[in-house]
Order: C-alpha cells, then structure tokens, then sequence
C-alpha cells in the first residue's frame, strides 16, 4: 500500500511564484482552479492565472488596497467572479472579477478571523474568534447579516457542509458546534479535541469531515451521526489546516512543526510528506487537480523567504 502511494506523488514538483508581498496570510482557488490568489502582509492581493505549459507572472488587484487577511473565492459557478477579501478590523469586501473593482462591502461586527461561503454562493459566514460572534450576510442583501450567532466561546474557523444544511464551527475549547442551516438549531456539539479545534474540512460529498487541533491529530468523522471514523497521527505539534483533494482520497495537513503531510484519507496510509523552512500559513487543494497550493511566513533566522508554492505534477 505504501509504495502504491508514494508512486502517486512521485513526479509532482514544487513549483514556486513570484511573491515579494511579505508573509503570506491566505490563498485561495477559484472555482475552476484557473485562478490562485494570496494575499500578504504587505498588503496587496496577489492573482495568476493558470494556464497549461505554466503559469502568467500575477497582478496584482490594487483596487482592493491594503489590509487584507482573509480570502475565498466564491466555489458556486453562478457567483464565480466573486472574491471575498476581509480585513481584520470589521470590513468584508466583494471583489468582483467581471469589473476589476469592489462590488459590495460588508460592515462586521467584530474581528474577522475567518469566511466561508456556503456551496450555492448565496451566503457569505464571517467568524470573529475573539468575541465568539458568527455573522451570516444574504450576498443578495449585504448591508446587514441576515443571521448574528453568538457562540460563547472563542471561534478558530466555520464550514458549511457541501449540501448547505449545516454550519459546523470549530472552537478553542476543542469541540465542533453543529448547527443546522437555515434556522440555526444547534444540533449537536462534537467533543473532538483535548485541545483547541483549529480547523475543519468537508469532504465533496459531505459525509465525511476532517478536524485538525492542537493535539496535532486528525480527526474524520461521519456525519450522519458524528461518530468518529479514526483518527491520523499526523504532526508532532498543533495542527492549522487541513483539506481534502478534489476526489477525497487524500487529506493534507500543516502543522507549526514544519511539515505538510498528504494522508490517505479512509487508510490514514502517509503518502507524501514536505519538509518547509518557514510557518505553513495556508494550505488548499486545486477544486480540479492533484496539486497543492500552500504559503509561507518566511523565517529571518533560517534565511527563508515567504513563499507561495503549487505542489503539482511535473
């Protein structure tokens, strides 16, 4: 089984663009994957285009300005176009790619820590980790949210489950808050992890979801009843992402000990590792390929630069 896998990643490369926007703070594919996109801590996002034979040089989107942190394409076909870049401090803008420019700006309530689109494009969630505040914008009818949870406890990241009748919360406390879309009854609380829940994945078919925490483990959990499937011991320190591949059979993962690891994901087989230089600060698959797209912090003590880099085949 192991060399059957190692054999799948024998020829993906590390591929390398060009990035002088500071450490890397997001990234995220569009929808068809033609397009990654990162921002830095210099501020300026950053888009290429994905073409075969290579990749364009970039360009940069300066009508979004500075102080962006968060990025997601928005994944449903119908809404393609639409990037949602937030700022730490209270603002959600709508980057429409059909103009080059902002098409709406979203006023949050709190910090924002992390965005997620529900699967249809309709709904945009917007978690604020330190007041525990869960903001759900109609993008139809952006001037206010449409839903304001309160969590109550410190929120690490939000999903929606790929039949957008679920909104699963990962909080510091180590469990997963279920709660049912669109009434947001809250279903069930997941007592996943010893330590803090730092991330979570749906599967394409929503029947799986992966959770990442501070214990350094993988956790994949059914969701029909939230049983725990098993468990992969993936990383020596905590967790930060996880994500599933374009066919589910692999789960990536990133942790603060410098490695990203590729396990198969019902075998909890490792089928590749990378050993980095510097903080892994995002990690996604392309939504069409095997390839891997992950960002770096960049280390003065290591000489490391910050990076943005596609694992994909040669």
């Amino acid at each position: 089984m192991a060399s059957e896998l190692s054999y799948v990643f024998k020829d993906h490369k590390e591929n390398k663009m060009h990035w002088e926007q500071g450490a890397v703070y997001d990234l995220s594919w569009s929808s068809d994957g033609s397009m990654l996109t990162a921002v830095g801590s210099k501020g300026a996002v950053r888009s290429w285009r994905l073409e075969r034979g290579g990749h364009k040089e970039g360009e940069e989107l300066k009508t979004l300005g500075n102080g962006i942190e968060r990025l997601a394409w928005c994944p449903s076909a119908s809404s393609a176009h639409l990037l949602a870049a937030a700022t730490y401090d209270r603002t959600v803008y709508l980057w429409d790619q059909r103009v080059s420019g902002v098409g709406a700006k979203l006023g949050t309530g709190g910090t924002n820590t992390d965005i997620s689109w529900s699967p249809s494009g309709k709904y945009l969630a917007v978690a604020s980790r330190d007041d525990g505040r869960l903001e759900i914008f109609d993008v139809a009818q952006p001037q206010s949210p449409a839903v304001v949870a309160e969590i109550d406890e410190i929120v690490c990241a939000v999903r929606w489950n790929p039949q957008e009748t679920m909104v699963l919360v990962a909080t510091h406390q180590g469990a997963v808050e279920v709660y049912a879309w669109p009434d947001m009854r809250h279903l069930t609380a997941v007592a996943g992890h010893a330590a803090s829940c730092n991330c979570i994945a749906f599967d394409s078919c929503g029947r799986t979801v992966a959770t990442g925490g501070a214990d350094a483990a993988i956790q994949l959990w059914n969701t029909d009843d939230f049983s725990l499937t098993h468990a992969v011991s993936a990383h020596q320190s905590p967790l930060l992402f996880v994500d599933f591949s374009m066919d589910d059979r692999f789960v990536a993962s990133a942790s603060d000990d410098l490695s990203i690891r590729i396990h198969e994901t019902f075998s909890g087989e490792l089928a590749h590792s990378l050993d980095v230089d510097s903080l892994t600060t995002a990690v996604e698959w392309h939504p069409r390929n095997l390839a891997l797209a992950y960002g770096s912090a960049g280390s003065s003590k290591a000489s490391a630069k910050p990076s943005v880099t596609i694992l994909l085949k040669a």
